[in-house]
């Protein structure tokens, strides 16, 4: 079972959650939904996945919204609620006793490594598929751990341009008062304090990448693949096929997948920042990622 687990990586606002959501419409992938997040040590609560399984209909309208929404992150309507949707399923690892950042050489307990194996071992077996998909963003700081829990699991780390992911974290609603792991502050604290709310937010780029950096050290050539967010808009289906191979599932062998990615609104689009930001922003942004922009050729 333990070569049927796969976590996606990647900082938060890399595109994460899309490709989550793209790989998990695929009827051979599972996930952990909004039920298991809910009921953390109920497995069977991914029966209900069997009922949109192999309908991308009904994942189109629920997880991309009515028009195909590829970037949809709104509610959902109330007819669309007990429909199941990819989650992050913290409470899950929390069950676990998993620490959000565990220090060097944590090693899980007895009981909790049964319990997160249980649960998704569970939530594959209940809700079907070849594989099991799990995406969140904690879990950058827990490859180790995950190891531990799962011996054969694979990786799969999405990279974005850190600009990108600076300009994105600081309009959503969530940033301002996130507990940055590497600060111990939230960036509502550290601006009072003066620091530039764009800078933090580069720096946890920065900050993350390495995390993910330290932990993908120790896997395997073979246990783990890279891509750029830039790339998947640029090639869904040539970057989903490549991935859903590398997860051991048989690509695209269902047109109608192949069809249902097409639907939706992927396209590369123009980095907002190139045209918003000052002359400053650019040069200080930049000078604070430079080094991880140039290891992943951004710059």
């Amino acid at each position: 079972m333990d070569d049927r687990v796969v976590f996606l990586l990647g900082s938060g606002r890399s595109g994460t959650t899309l490709l989550y959501k793209l790989l998990a419409a695929h009827p051979s992938v599972g996930y952990l939904s909004n039920y298991q997040s809910r009921l953390p040590g109920l497995p069977a609560t991914a029966l209900m996945h069997r009922i949109p399984r192999n309908s991308l209909a009904m994942k189109r309208r629920a997880w991309f919204g009515g028009q195909g929404n590829a970037y949809f992150e709104g509610r959902r309507k109330l007819s669309q609620f007990w429909i199941p949707s990819p989650a992050e399923g913290e409470s899950i690892f929390e069950r676990a006793e998993i620490p959000h950042t565990p220090a060097e050489g944590f090693v899980l307990g007895e009981p909790g490594l049964s319990r997160i194996r249980s649960m998704f071992h569970g939530t594959l077996e209940y809700g079907g598929g070849d594989v099991l998909l799990c995406k969140r963003t904690a879990n950058n700081r827990r490859v180790a751990v995950l190891r531990q829990a799962f011996p054969r699991c694979k990786f799969i780390h999405l990279v974005r341009d850190g600009r990108s992911v600076a300009d994105s974290l600081v309009k959503v609603g969530w940033w301002a008062d996130h507990q940055l792991f590497w600060a111990g502050k939230t960036p509502r604290e550290l601006k009072a304090e003066g620091v530039n709310e764009l800078h933090i937010a580069a720096r946890n780029w920065v900050e993350g990448m390495q995390q993910i950096e330290r932990g993908l050290q120790q896997i395997e050539a073979d246990g783990k693949h890279t891509l750029h967010y830039e790339q998947l808009l640029a090639d869904p289906h040539g970057e989903l096929r490549r991935l859903l191979q590398f997860m051991g599932v048989q690509a695209y062998a269902d047109k109608d997948y192949e069809a249902f990615i097409s639907s939706l609104a992927i396209k590369p689009a123009e980095a907002s920042w190139r045209r918003k930001w000052s002359p400053t922003d650019r040069e200080t942004v930049t000078e604070l990622q430079r080094d991880m922009l140039d290891r992943w050729g951004y710059a």
